[in-house]
């Protein structure tokens, strides 16, 4: 049951508290019978898959309580396929109608929803958050995964990074940083998170967790910028829910050797998120 509402709320998921962001939404172990649609939004994720770490975050920056619904990518039950015939998660289902695609669900929730805009009424800001977007944001996620495999296969942690990966992924993440020069921090066009922000979190978090696997120091790169912008993500009740401890994340990512490996292995919805563990509904 989702066990709080929106309304009048004026503080939550991004700048009230870690306990006014877990009051917005229960979890849930996806099952072999498909959830009530009546308790919507329901957002379905792996809570380990980026992609869905995109759309948790931006229902939780909006302020909506939701059920969440963990599925196990690596045995999804059959029904899941009513949801999304492509299997994919995350997924939204809201009103009777399903949204797939993280950046999509994100848009959806900011209009659908009201809540602190993930998209800047001004103008300007909104078109500058559109460049990022497509520009060193999509950059960053590609040169990122690109430097993670070394010789490797794509999504994998390999060996052998080569001086023109880490050139490439540096040169994205300078854009950032001189979008966090430009504006002043902490969040890339300024006081408060946008979508972008939220859309390139979830990798740039998790390729700074692999660091010692991969030799580069995301962290540490461009003095310390996007070290900085990280510090003030990680600070957002949004993000102390969505994100994985980064112990037992490195852990899984020594023993697997990718960043993918949930699709393969069974975690639970709380296994690497123990911060949730009350949050668990039977």
């Amino acid at each position: 049951m989702v066990r709080a509402q929106a309304a009048g709320r004026s503080s939550g998921g991004g700048g009230g508290t870690a306990a006014e962001a877990a009051a917005l939404f229960t979890i849930r172990e996806a099952g072999p019978h498909q959830p009530d649609a009546g308790q919507d939004p329901i957002l379905y994720v792996h809570t380990l898959c980026p992609y869905a770490e995109r759309a948790w975050l931006a229902l939780l920056e909006k302020q909506v309580p939701f059920q969440l619904v963990h599925v196990d990518l690596s045995n999804k039950p059959a029904w899941f396929r009513r949801v999304n015939p492509r299997g994919l998660v995350p997924a939204v289902q809201h009103g009777g109608q399903v949204q797939v695609e993280s950046a999509d669900i994100c848009r959806f929730v900011d209009d659908a929803f009201p809540g602190p805009r993930l998209v800047p009424d001004d103008s300007q800001l909104a078109q500058e958050m559109e460049q990022l977007i497509r520009g060193p944001c999509g950059g960053a996620v590609s040169a990122g995964l690109d430097l993670c495999a070394g010789r490797g296969r794509h999504w994998g942690i390999g060996s052998g990074q080569s001086a023109r990966q880490r050139a490439d992924f540096e040169a994205q993440l300078e854009q950032l940083a001189a979008s966090l020069r430009r504006h002043g921090g902490p969040f890339l066009l300024g006081q408060q998170p946008t979508l972008a922000d939220i859309l390139v979190y979830p990798f740039v978090k998790r390729f700074a967790v692999a660091a010692p696997l991969t030799g580069y120091n995301v962290e540490a790169a461009l003095g310390g910028a996007i070290g900085g912008w990280l510090a003030a993500m990680d600070a957002r009740p949004s993000c102390r829910a969505t994100a994985a401890d980064s112990q037992l994340l490195l852990a899984a990512l020594r023993k697997h050797r990718s960043l993918d490996f949930f699709d393969y292995d069974t975690y639970t919805a709380c296994e690497l998120h123990p911060q949730n563990a009350h949050l668990l509904q039977q």
